[in-house]
């Protein structure tokens, strides 16, 4: 919603309210008063909500208020130090909130079914593309943009020029954005961290190990220890998910498997351990799993076969006898 050219007035006059309702002597009257006030216009209420969430946001501002008034009821009642306090924080909280953008909290989980993907715009403007079979927790406070993904992979593009830092945990990690775009994916074994643009900051939560990685270069890592230094890479490839795209270049069968169990409920099987090595490399539709097993079938020396409860299994081709 975009707010009116009075909408600075209003935040005066909510913020003038807020002090008066905290400093402890708020009448009869004034509660009418205000009441009247907040039914006068829905931008009163609104906006006056949103000023009492980021007070309330604010580091124990209600512990605080009432230690203050334990101190001293009298002195509370006609000083003006702590109302002048109250308002110089109301009025910081509405600056960063003019700066950062409304609401300055957000706690939302997204997540994606198989062969679903899904754009996120955050409350600060931030954007994410979250890939199949994903789930994503948001936790942004006054102290700052954190996000934790939980399963699968998402594509993150930070909103420039904020003041709290944005950070992801991810797989025993923790990657904070020093520049705009980069992609986390959460693995069985190892996770692995693509950097588009700009660059980040990974810092292990076990060991306190980190590394910078800047764009066009990956890190893999685990809970305990970072399996790469940060590396050139073809991160085009790597991030190819969010046009609908898989992208293979001599990749082993066995992950481009395991990538494909991603987007589709399917399971597949090697009917001998070798088959794993087999190298394949091509751009493929992430959606259309029959068109893949048939290209599979022509490129490389295997036979496919579905068993009767949907799992395909994977054999090597035999050579075949013909009879005159």
């Amino acid at each position: 919603m975009i707010e009116q050219p009075d909408s600075n007035a209003v935040r005066r006059q909510a913020i003038a309210w807020l002090v008066s309702k905290q400093s402890g002597a708020f009448s009869a009257e004034e509660r009418q008063a205000f009441e009247r006030w907040l039914a006068a216009d829905p931008d009163h209420s609104r906006i006056y909500r949103q000023i009492e969430a980021a007070w309330m946001g604010l580091p124990c501002p209600s512990i605080e208020l009432a230690a203050a008034r334990k101190k001293d009821r009298r002195l509370w009642r006609h000083s003006q130090r702590l109302a002048l306090a109250i308002a110089a924080s109301m009025a910081l909280a509405v600056g960063l909130c003019a700066w950062e953008g409304w609401p300055l909290a957000d706690n939302s989980v997204f997540r994606t079914a198989k062969g679903e993907r899904r754009n996120i715009t955050l409350a600060d403007g931030s954007s994410v593309e979250l890939n199949s079979d994903s789930e994503l927790a948001v936790y942004y406070s006054w102290r700052g943009r954190s996000l934790a993904l939980l399963r699968g992979e998402a594509l993150f593009g930070v909103a420039p020029g904020k003041l709290r830092p944005f950070e992801v945990t991810a797989g025993g990690g923790r990657i904070r954005d020093i520049g705009t775009r980069f992609d986390v994916v959460v693995g069985a074994s190892q996770n692995r961290v693509s950097v588009l643009e700009g660059a980040i900051d990974l810092r292990l939560a076990a060991t306190g190990d980190q590394r910078q990685t800047l764009a066009g270069q990956a890190i893999t890592y685990n809970a305990v220890t970072v399996l790469s230094e940060p590396e050139a890479a073809d991160v085009k490839a790597l991030t190819a998910w969010h046009t609908g795209k898989l992208i293979f270049r001599n990749t082993p069968l066995s992950e481009v498997l395991n990538k494909l169990e991603r987007y589709h409920p399917v399971h597949f099987r090697l009917a001998e351990p070798s088959l794993a090595f087999l190298p394949l490399g091509g751009v493929f539709d992430n959606n259309d799993l029959e068109r893949f097993l048939v290209t599979l079938e022509a490129v490389l020396p295997v036979d496919i076969k579905r068993d009767k409860n949907g799992d395909v299994l994977i054999d090597r081709r035999r050579s075949r006898k013909f009879s005159k």
